[in-house]
């Protein structure tokens, strides 16, 4: 996996979400869903939480060299209402 970097505002949702650096990484690495954000440019990778049973993580993050810099992390137990809102608006499209 690529070095991970974190945006203040996501060292920020990670301590507010009790959410541990380990498990970005291993969604990182074995995203269960990965999908594209047309109008930022940045990743999506999706997978389920191993501390909190019945929620997802969705992690934004963007791509440079062997960096992954996270931008925000989202908890949500609702996460295919999440997805279905973000494909019908056309923000976002799977990616490969």
């Amino acid at each position: 996996m690529k070095r991970i970097s974190y945006t203040s505002h996501a060292l920020v949702r990670l301590e507010t979400r009790n959410i541990d650096k380990s498990e970005v990484s291993r969604i990182l690495e074995s995203p269960q869903k990965l999908y594209f954000d047309i109008v930022t440019g940045a990743l999506v990778a999706i997978g389920p939480r191993m501390v909190l049973q019945g929620h997802w993580l969705i992690i934004v993050y963007t791509v440079e060299d062997d960096m992954a810099k996270i931008i925000t992390v989202i908890d949500t137990s609702s996460v295919d209402n999440f997805i279905k809102r973000r494909l019908e608006k056309g923000r976002w499209m799977e990616a490969e």
